[in-house]
């Protein structure tokens, strides 16, 4: 945990092409530099061990919040952007994925379009960058395409203060 990348209030954004193999669950996230979870934010996740998850189209945005090592609320945001905003490929080409922080709200992007808001409530958080493939969510396979996340670029905006 570089302290360069952790941010109060900013924006993180990383340019990359998912993998897209069955069981497979790439995430692009932050948790607070404090190490105590929650809260965390996960600017993309991929559900590759559900069945009806689709890496070349669908996006997923969370937030994830509690107390004490417990989670108390989540707010989910899952969308076919194909069918929403006209973004897809997102694992054979180059997508830039990115999530604004400021004090009243959270505000994710895919290239440049925002693709979802909802309230702050994590108030004073520092935050720091991980990215990530997981496989095997429960029972499910992991077969078939690519396990490789493709990272081009990462980079850090931080709101001074």
């Amino acid at each position: 945990r570089m302290p360069t990348t952790q941010v109060q209030y900013g924006q993180y954004e990383w340019t990359a092409m998912m993998p897209n193999r069955r069981g497979g669950w790439p995430a692009l996230w932050l948790l607070p530099a404090s190490g105590a979870w929650p809260p965390e934010i996960d600017v993309y996740e991929g559900f590759g061990y559900s069945s009806g998850w689709n890496f070349a189209r669908n996006i997923s945005g969370n937030i994830h919040g509690g107390a004490n090592g417990t989670r108390s609320f989540t707010a989910l945001m899952q969308v076919n952007a194909a069918n929403a905003y006209g973004i897809s490929g997102f694992d054979t080409s180059y997508h830039r994925f990115a999530v604004d922080i400021a004090p009243d709200f959270i505000t994710w992007f895919v290239d440049g379009k925002e693709t979802y808001q909802t309230v702050n409530p994590f108030k004073g958080v520092t935050w720091f960058p991980l990215m990530n493939v997981a496989v095997k969510h429960g029972t499910a396979e992991y077969t078939g395409g690519t396990a490789e996340m493709r990272v081009r670029s990462f980079a850090v905006w931080k709101v001074p203060g």
